[in-house]
């Protein structure tokens, strides 16, 4: 059986879906950057792990051939492993967005290509990108929503790409995933610019959504398994959305701090 390669596995929704994905029976490779949290992570589910930073190109190269050598090719690639920030766009610095990218779109990208140039030659294989749903009304997240819009784009371009050689591409578009995960920073970091406190700031998000709750890991593996399934052998170039119905924030930031971060600009 070939491998199933999970990006920043070690933790958070990543080390979910190998979880997942180890219990329907595949070949889960725990990628991530930190060797130490991957290998604790890998003993814990009972799989392979692989030292891989998706920001730097020898290493994502490096490892992913490593992993097709070890396991006799790549079934899946899950690309997972992300960065967020908090920043309004008028106070947000060309390194930041620059450094945003890199890991998000740039490692997303660097991770399709290699696992592209496998699965051709096996004529088979799966990947999936997990982007996100919260573009439209998202204040504050302009880079981290840029730079997964990005990764949608070479979605759509790879899967149609990689067609005629068998191998499919999708994506997968979660809504709110916050408490108790690594995002749960980024909500807090958001209520606060916001002006909101904790309890307020997730009342209001759960109320934007319809099904009443956060999302959550098991709900974006969930959605990820059903792609590695027997019953999506004719899906692709897809966003499968998993928000609870989720549209929009009905929360904007208030003019005054609009206008001193405006006046402060970048690197302030």
């Amino acid at each position: 059986m070939s491998a199933v390669i999970v990006t920043g596995g070690a933790g958070g929704i990543g080390r979910v879906i190998c979880t997942r994905l180890h219990r329907d029976g595949n070949k889960v490779v725990v990628a991530d950057r930190d060797r130490a949290a991957a290998r604790a992570a890998a003993e814990l589910i009972g799989c392979d792990f692989e030292e891989l930073d998706i920001g730097e190109e020898v290493s994502v190269v490096t490892g992913v051939n490593a992993v097709a050598e070890r396991h006799g090719g790549l079934k899946a690639v899950i690309n997972n492993a992300g960065i967020h920030m908090q920043s309004l766009v008028v106070e947000t610095s060309a390194v930041d967005w620059d450094r945003i990218f890199r890991v998000n779109s740039r490692g997303t990208f660097l991770m399709c290509r290699e696992a592209a140039r496998i699965m051709a030659q096996q004529r088979s294989g799966q990947i999936v990108n997990i982007i996100t749903k919260l573009g439209f009304g998202n204040p504050f997240s302009s880079v981290y929503v840029s730079s997964k819009n990005a990764v949608w784009g070479l979605t759509q371009c790879l899967a149609v790409e990689m067609a005629s050689s068998g191998v499919r591409v999708n994506a997968i578009a979660p809504g709110h995933v916050g408490p108790g995960t690594g995002m749960e920073a980024a909500f807090r970091a958001k209520a606060d610019k916001l002006g909101k406190s904790w309890e307020d700031f997730e009342q209001q998000v759960i109320s934007t959504i319809p099904l009443g709750r956060w999302c959550t890991p098991e709900d974006v593996a969930g959605g990820v398994a059903w792609l590695l399934g027997p019953d999506t052998t004719f899906v692709t170039g897809e966003m499968i959305n998993i928000t609870g119905g989720f549209q929009a924030y009905a929360a904007a930031p208030r003019d005054d701090d609009v206008r001193t971060a405006a006046e402060k600009g970048p690197n302030s």
